[in-house]
């Protein structure tokens, strides 16, 4: 699963998003990317540290990454929220089921 560029993993998740329209599930998932800060102790003392935002999606059989810095997180945030827009339309409305009220007895 290599590195792609944000402008390109955002073409990727389009077409992964239109390839699971009819059936299928796309899992996005975004953590902090601190593996470099690990390996230098000195830099784990300062609390001003930004970090790079590691973003996975996987469908079927796909799996695309990418790294997004702490400078283009507006940017990519943006774009990605467009494509979430866009590609919504398909989730299924929950089935609500009416419960029917017992009769108080007086007795």
């Amino acid at each position: 699963m290599p590195l792609l560029s944000n402008d390109a993993f955002l073409s990727q998740l389009t077409k992964l998003y239109e390839k699971s329209k009819e059936k299928g599930t796309v899992y996005v998932t975004m953590k902090r990317y601190a593996y470099n800060v690990r390996k230098d102790p000195a830099t784990l003392a300062n609390p001003d540290t930004e970090y790079p935002c590691l973003v996975r999606a996987t469908s079927a059989s796909t799996k695309i990454s990418t790294l997004v810095n702490p400078q283009d997180t507006d940017r990519f945030h943006d774009a990605y929220t467009n494509i979430i827009k866009l590609h919504m339309d398909s989730l299924k409305k929950k089935e609500r089921i009416k419960k029917v009220k017992k009769a108080k007895n007086a007795a």
